[in-house]
């Protein structure tokens, strides 16, 4: 019996080690890049050349949400803009001059929601960030956020007879021209419909912290440390014995490899068993932020968690993502991560809009009025034409109604990430393969095409694991359950060594 407990012992301790070892590069860049993700606005203006990414994340034939969107200020004068910023263009697409004058500098702080024009030729356009208004003399956008007043992403822009509607990702705001002040407005649910919470997003919030505000943010980022604590140490515990035993065989000095050890040994033991639970709910709520264990939450609702960040009166507290003004319905339509609403007025009780085509819960990347019945509806999930007066839908490219939509993962099917009719024939943008029109496309000229990527995206693409293109399509898709199932037993083994091993000594 005694036999077979030691080798029980040394069984979990070489699972620690060498698990430990092997995984310890991506553990790292699950540290580093937790860390970044958790202060988008505060690094948004570091980038990373796109020419140092894989081929997957190069522009071509303006793929990657190169373009969300158009708007045409002249006869010959096309605003193109999206992820990479705002562009002027030509009815042919022949010529390209930046219009990104005046925006803060950084790829993330450049990413363009939406762009309006007033009846009084204004324009306005939304950032990640800021609410901008373009100052035709100085030929440069000047700042509106400081109007806003608002700590929030800011989602989109939308414009009816004088009213300008700015919306942030939990709140609209609502302004008269000349549009110097803003009016905060919290928007209601419609009828009989409780306030309830998607577990996914408290799952979401909880792995970064978010639910608790910036304590929990804070909280995060040490265990983010601690683990890069932990890998680093890790490391030091097994290289150092073997510089030892090569320096005691040389009869050279080891007291300062012995110490190096010894604090090594301290600093990875006690950081890991103190924070040993709290690692290991970090690990399993990151688990179900990906398929396969994200099927089993990705319906599933509760009421807001008191005392946490979800305990507010706002029912829509993080889900507003699409607002357009419907010019033959007279309403407002807005698009929230729980569907699709209809307000005749904004501070009134909106109506459910129900048989909408499918629209990915990565959000409404296509929201345009076609006509009066019509409007063009797109996103990760596909393209549609949506008849709002007959509640039909058809696929834009082939005509046929989009299939029901099963249980399971969230499906990816003709990414669109773009739209524009404002040239001689429609262009759509799909996400990877780009451009596609029955007119000619130009290549993307050089300046557009070698934009930089943001450093937070990046670290969401190596968070995610999708940044890892070397590897097999089937490991990336299942990246998450994969690392987190090894990091699970890296974090039991090593609680369970510490427990027997050291718990006593120390």
């Amino acid at each position: 019996m005694g036999s077979q407990k030691k080798r029980k012992r040394k069984s979990t301790g070489k699972w620690h080690k060498w698990l430990g070892l092997g995984f310890s590069f991506f553990i790292l860049i699950f540290a580093f890049s937790g860390i970044i993700l958790n202060h988008r606005k505060a690094l948004s203006t570091l980038d990373i050349p796109r020419s140092w990414l894989p081929k997957n994340y190069q522009y071509t034939n303006w793929n990657n949400a190169s373009v969300k969107g158009s708007l045409k200020i002249a006869p010959d004068s096309v605003l193109l803009y999206g992820g990479n910023g705002i562009w002027l263009t030509n009815a042919n697409l022949s010529s390209f001059k930046s219009f990104n004058d005046g925006l803060k500098k950084g790829a993330d702080n450049r990413i363009t929601n939406h762009i309006i024009k007033t009846d009084d030729n204004l324009l306005f356009a939304v950032t990640t960030f800021d609410l901008y208004q373009y100052d035709n003399r100085g030929k440069q956008w000047i700042s509106f956020s400081d109007k806003l007043n608002t700590p929030e992403r800011l989602v989109d822009i939308a414009y009816h007879n004088d009213s300008l509607v700015v919306l942030s990702r939990s709140h609209a705001y609502i302004s008269l021209s000349p549009y110097n002040t803003f009016e905060k407005v919290t928007l209601q649910l419609p009828k009989g419909e409780k306030h309830q919470v998607s577990l996914f997003k408290t799952l979401w919030t909880l792995h970064s912290g978010e639910l608790f505000g910036n304590i929990g943010k804070f909280l995060i980022d040490l265990l983010g440390v601690t683990t890069i604590i932990l890998c680093i140490t890790g490391i030091l515990i097994f290289i150092s014995p073997k510089l030892i035993r090569k320096r005691r065989k040389k009869n050279l000095s080891t007291f300062g490899f012995i110490k190096l050890l010894r604090r090594s040994i301290k600093w990875h033991n006690k950081p890991g068993a103190t924070l040993f639970f709290l690692l290991l709910l970090l690990c399993l709520s990151g688990m179900f932020l990906r398929p396969p264990l994200l099927i089993s939450i990705i319906y599933s609702k509760h009421h807001p968690l008191s005392f946490t960040t979800q305990d507010k009166k706002n029912p829509y507290h993080d889900k507003l993502r699409s607002i357009r003004y419907d010019h033959y319905t007279k309403d407002w339509l807005l698009y929230t991560s729980d569907g699709l609403l209809a307000y005749k007025e904004l501070d009134s009780s909106p109506l459910k809009v129900e048989n909408t085509p499918p629209i990915s819960v990565m959000g409404l990347q296509v929201f345009e009025q076609k006509n009066s019945t019509e409007w063009i509806i797109g996103s990760f999930s596909g393209l549609y034409i949506w008849n709002r007066e007959q509640e039909t839908s058809k696929d834009y490219f082939t005509g046929e109604s989009p299939q029901p939509t099963k249980l399971g993962p969230p499906i990816i099917s003709n990414p669109t990430s773009g739209f524009s009719s404002d040239f001689t024939k429609d262009i759509t943008f799909h996400y990877f393969n780009g451009a596609q029109s029955e007119m000619s496309i130009p290549a993307m000229p050089p300046e557009i095409k070698h934009a930089n990527m943001s450093l937070w995206h990046i670290s969401l693409e190596a968070h995610t694991g999708r940044i890892y293109t070397f590897l097999p399509e089937i490991v990336i898709v299942l990246f998450i359950p994969i690392t987190g199932t090894l990091f699970l037993i890296i974090l039991i083994s090593g609680y369970i060594v510490y427990r027997r091993r050291y718990r006593k000594r120390l």
